[in-house]
């Protein structure tokens, strides 16, 4: 481990008159902006595709950190895999497939209340899942539903 002093060092210079300059450094890359080897990249698909399956969405994880450790891997993988693979962070795709799973719902159970619906797809706040929702669907989580069940036949009594 290099210590203070010497890292001054490295980064400092003295010229004649005593006085400290800056040296340029070369980049090198963090750890973070390495690139996972394509082993861990390929564990991590599985792992998702194994989360997918079991319907994983559904958890109540709040931080990408957590998820990450579920799935096996670290957040630089997790946030590398879903950068150069999917195109969204995490966050945003776990989203989605919420919202998916909710529009499902609702769509298939009339009679089930928005706000159960939100809590069984893993959305701990009613209200950000009716924002979100109204976001992504244009239209609120019972509108949804309205609509759903009067495009399946009619399925429940509405109140015209």
């Amino acid at each position: 481990m290099e210590t203070l002093v010497g890292r001054l060092r490295r980064i400092f210079s003295r010229k004649k008159n005593n006085e400290l300059t800056v040296v340029r450094q070369a980049h090198r890359p963090s750890k973070r902006a390495r690139q996972p080897s394509a082993w861990r990249l390929e564990r991590l698909e599985k792992a998702l595709e194994a989360w997918q399956a079991r319907q994983g969405w559904r958890e109540p994880v709040r931080t990408v950190g957590e998820a990450a450790e579920r799935l096996g891997t670290d957040t630089g993988t997790l946030y590398a895999y879903f950068r150069d693979r999917i195109g969204l962070d995490f966050r945003t795709w776990r989203t989605r497939l919420r919202l998916e799973d909710a529009k499902r719902m609702l769509a298939d159970n009339p009679l089930l209340p928005p706000a159960d619906a939100a809590r069984l797809c893993g959305f701990s706040n009613r209200s950000n899942f009716s924002r979100q929702f109204l976001a992504y669907t244009g239209q609120t989580p019972a509108e949804w539903q309205r609509d759903a069940g009067a495009s399946s036949g009619g399925l429940r009594n509405r109140p015209e």
